[in-house]
């Protein structure tokens, strides 16, 4: 049986992903950055449930990614401002 780890050329383990629920380019709307373009990395999964959330859905949907595959996806985009969000990133 051949798992997407296995497909890749160096020996990965599950330490070498993430849980991804989506990865976008888009303007930042927060902090000192505000305005600039940015792209989004949004990890899954949280156990906080802050009141004013407005990213449920972060919660539960996602897809385990190979790093190299997230790298590679986010130097696509014009820009060096990246944010890892959450769900809740410190859980992975």
């Amino acid at each position: 049986m051949s798992t997407d780890l296995e497909a890749s050329p160096q020996k990965q383990t599950a330490a070498d992903t993430l849980t991804i629920n989506e990865i976008f380019y888009s303007i930042q709307g927060e902090s000192t950055f505000v305005g600039q373009p940015c792209v989004f990395v949004r990890l899954t999964g949280c156990d906080l449930r802050c009141t004013y959330c407005d990213t449920e859905y972060a919660f539960y949907e996602g897809k385990r990614r190979l790093l190299d595959e997230i790298i590679a996806e986010v130097r696509k985009h014009p820009c060096h401002l990246v944010v890892v969000s959450g769900g809740e990133p410190l859980l992975q």
